[in-house]
């Protein structure tokens, strides 16, 4: 078939959408398309809307979705490589997507991702071992999203060129390039795109553009969108559904209508531990103090997870004098021991710019810096509780990536299980938007001006 006659056959089906949508808007849970709208139902039973996976017609849902046409609108197939612990996967499924599989090579990782989606498949593998057919088949993906391992990109790492983790978004494409997904979603470090000159970000858009998808990426900042934390990452979204690329609005912070979630907002009615200390499940001592923790407590009716070891006299000498929204760089230089010296000036005498969140004490009116998985060290960052003289706490840590109180975490390494997450709350609204462009209302998504390639038979 030409390609001509393909183009125009994607147009005919992209048309044909927003009648298929105005009358399913009027179709009640109840009663099947058919019933409302005879016509368009015959045309879609019909498969008259372009080619399909296997060498068929398509109907308009499988051209929004790539996924198997039904002609009730379901939700979105969610399969979830790189997984983690969950967060990217828990935001899809807050915004009314079904989570089909989740792949990660660390076992206690996997653990907390089935125990969160009980109905998903759980595989725990080396992805690059792992065949496509053993994830999912063509057809059962609506949506493939992943992250895949960042250290050699991140500034908190040695950003070493040649650490085989770089390499491991080809697998996402390969995955992508079997099963065929409407849609795919690549999460990573801000890092990424700086890196080698930006040869890798270059590589991403290439490797999707050649299988047929149109494809933007940008950074997004969790803090615009209810996280109460300032964490940065970029977003590749890539479609070959021909429905417009759309990046969600911010709908906090300046120029949008809500103001950031704080720190305080976020963990405020936890109970203060002084040095350290704490129970592993106790009740709530009161009454959520705002709608950010009354929405992180649902399904939740203990407190777990929040309890601290003291820090070590050392480092307890040292945040005793830091106040609220200071770090090191607060305490004079003869105070401190030498090797904290060494470590605040460079060559030329000057003080590095590396190290300014060292100790730092969180302020209670603003949102967290970035929450890593070395949150339980306060020197490793900015993870010194606004009053309390010591590290946040797990649930401190989970509340400040918007996981709710009721996600379930395995014991083991449950700090980077947290640290290492996509903010669900950040997923969601990416979600949303995605879903927004998918059904043909994309009002409060921000559309990306991209080429969309000719389709490509499989």
């Amino acid at each position: 078939m030409s390609l001509l006659r393909r183009r125009s056959e994607w147009m005919g089906a992209h048309a044909y959408w927003a009648d298929w949508e105005r009358a399913w808007r009027a179709v009640p849970v109840s009663r099947g398309l058919g019933e409302v709208c005879p016509e368009l139902d015959a045309r879609a039973r019909r498969r008259d809307f372009g080619i399909g996976a296997a060498g068929g017609r398509r109907t308009d849902v499988e051209w929004l979705l790539g996924g198997k046409a039904n002609m009730r609108l379901r939700a979105p197939r969610v399969v979830d490589l790189f997984c983690g612990a969950g967060g990217l996967s828990e935001g899809f499924r807050q915004a009314g997507c079904e989570i089909a599989a989740g792949l990660d090579i660390v076992p206690h990782f996997v653990q907390s991702f089935a125990l969160n989606n009980p109905g998903a498949k759980a595989i725990c593998a080396d992805i690059r071992e792992v065949p496509t057919e053993s994830i999912a088949r063509p057809g059962e993906v609506d949506v493939l999203i992943g992250g895949p391992c960042c250290q050699g990109f991140s500034t908190h790492g040695k950003r070493i060129a040649e650490d085989s983790r770089n390499f491991l978004f080809r697998e996402m494409i390969r995955v992508a390039r079997d099963l065929r997904p409407g849609w795919v979603l690549i999460e990573n470090v801000k890092g990424l795109l700086y890196y080698d000159k930006g040869r890798f970000r270059q590589r991403i858009h290439e490797a999707l553009f050649e299988l047929g998808y149109a494809v933007d990426s940008r950074v997004l900042c969790a803090a615009d969108f209810g996280v109460p934390q300032r964490r940065e990452r970029v977003f590749f979204i890539a479609t070959r559904t021909g429905v417009p690329i759309c990046f969600p609005k911010a709908t906090h912070g300046p120029g949008a209508s809500r103001t950031p979630v704080t720190v305080r907002d976020a963990i405020g009615d936890l109970p203060s531990l002084g040095l350290g200390g704490g129970e592993a499940s106790a009740d709530y001592p009161t009454l959520p103090h705002s709608p950010y923790q009354a929405a992180m407590r649902r399904g939740s009716q203990r407190l777990t997870l929040h309890h601290a070891r003291p820090v070590s006299q050392r480092a307890l000498s040292i945040i005793q004098r830091i106040p609220e929204g200071h770090g090191i760089r607060y305490l004079p230089e003869a105070d401190l021991p030498e090797r904290f010296r060494k470590m605040r000036r460079i060559s030329n005498g000057n003080l590095r710019r590396d190290c300014t969140t060292l100790y730092h004490r969180l302020r209670w009116e603003e949102p967290a810096y970035t929450v890593t998985c070395f949150f339980t060290n306060v020197s490793a960052g900015p993870f010194v509780h606004p009053e309390d003289d010591r590290a946040l706490t797990r649930r401190e840590a989970a509340r400040l990536q918007s996981f709710l109180d009721a996600y379930s975490f395995t014991d083991r390494d449950t700090a980077k299980q947290i640290g290492n997450a996509v903010p669900p709350l950040l997923a969601k609204a990416i979600a949303e938007a995605m879903l927004g462009a998918m059904r043909g209302k994309a009002r409060s998504c921000v559309i990306a001006a991209v080429e969309y390639p000719l389709p490509i038979t499989v």
